[in-house]
């Protein structure tokens, strides 16, 4: 009895396990079909970065997605906090929130760009539009010594109901253009149409 009564509860959360899975959009706004290779985080889609990007970490919690590429090998380091973590030559990270709705989207990404102010020193404020998305881009120095990161260039979006927020970061031997690699990062993201 024991044994079909277990059966049958995990038969049923089987069930309700298949039935949590997000339905893939059929289609991003750009007119592109939506692919099943992309990651997708809420209404958005990422294609498989170039420039070396690797993801390195991938959550997802209710009403927030995050990611992690980096680039180099690591090397080991310990942060201010005293935990011994990995550091690469250069990362990107993406964060997308929910909201409820698309003014507390806007009203995020107001708080993510006076957060940036606060943290950063800010070298310069660009508007720029990557497959039809506009972002505000900032290029900036790390004002705080105890970031391991040299520069970095962050972009700020809200979709919908999606405020979004791109940032690379790099080490001050790292060679390539931080900006050219977050434009390509961005320019291959999609956003699902309804």
């Amino acid at each position: 009895m024991k044994k079909a009564f277990l059966l049958i509860a995990i038969s049923a959360m089987l069930m309700n396990l298949a039935g949590c899975k997000a339905k893939l959009p059929a289609a991003a706004v750009d007119g592109v079909p939506w692919s099943g290779d992309w990651i997708t985080f809420g209404a958005l889609g990422v294609e498989e970065p170039g420039y070396g990007l690797t993801l390195r970490d991938d959550k997802a919690a209710r009403d927030m997605c995050y990611a992690a590429w980096s680039i180099g090998e690591p090397q080991p380091y310990v942060n201010a906090s005293g935990d011994e973590t990995e550091l690469y030559d250069a990362q990107l990270v993406l964060l997308l929130t929910a909201c409820d709705t698309a003014e507390e989207a806007q009203q995020n990404v107001a708080e993510l760009l006076g957060l940036a102010a606060e943290q950063y020193a800010i070298a310069g404020t660009v508007q720029r539009t990557c497959n039809g998305q506009e972002f505000t881009v900032l290029t900036y120095t790390f004002a705080s010594e105890s970031s391991p990161f040299a520069r970095g260039v962050s972009a700020f979006t809200a979709f919908d109901t999606w405020a979004i927020s791109v940032e690379f970061a790099c080490q001050d031997t790292f060679e390539e253009d931080g900006m050219e690699i977050l434009t390509d990062f961005l320019e291959h993201c999609h956003y699902a149409a309804r």
